[in-house]
């Protein structure tokens, strides 16, 4: 019991000095941007935005499902981008494996790139003609393509996020079951 409680105020002392820093940074910039230093108010905005970004990854994680019976899951990779590199976008992926199969599930957020990808979606004739099929993955549109050996399945979230799921098509009922299980609320 003693340990779960000093774990809870850890992970929430964690938080607050990220507020902290996200508060001073704000702060900062007003000051540099008042006295007209401009690149100074610039650096610490980015700055800011890059530590919320970070926080945003860290609960993004915990989209990802558990690992099907018999699989495994490496811990998820967090990329945060800054402005100019995705438009600042978020970037977390995570591998699931087994004996014979490997899945990889990556998820884009909060970047430009996104909206090419939403356009297609919304043009079923683009997706058959570029070798895809459109189906539906927790009531959205999802593509599902096969190139040889390999298996992909994309969609965007109502929050704007871009899943990507990539495995043999040994794997494709587990790629789909990953999809489904994805907590989406959490994006």
């Amino acid at each position: 019991m003693f340990r779960l409680a000093a774990l809870a105020f850890l992970t929430l002392s964690c938080f607050a000095v990220e507020a902290n820093d996200v508060t001073d940074a704000i702060n900062n910039a007003s000051k540099h941007y008042q006295a007209g230093e401009l690149s100074q108010a610039a650096a610490q905005l980015d700055y800011a935005a890059t530590l919320i970004r970070q926080q945003k990854a860290a609960e993004v994680v915990k989209a990802f499902p558990d690992p099907p019976t018999g699989w495994q899951a490496r811990d998820a990779d967090t990329n945060v981008a800054a402005g100019a590199v995705l438009g600042g976008g978020i970037s977390v992926s995570r591998n699931y494996y087994n004996d014979q199969h490997s899945i990889d599930i990556e998820m884009l957020l909060d970047s430009p790139m996104l909206q090419a990808f939403t356009a297609m979606l919304s043009n079923p004739s683009v997706i058959v003609m570029s070798g895809g099929k459109l189906i539906k993955v927790q009531g959205l549109n999802a593509v599902q393509k096969t190139e040889g050996d390999q298996f992909e399945l994309q969609f965007v979230t109502h929050s704007n996020a871009m899943i990507t799921l990539r495995g043999d098509t040994a794997a494709q009922s587990v790629i789909e079951q990953l999809a489904n299980a994805i907590n989406l609320k959490q994006l």
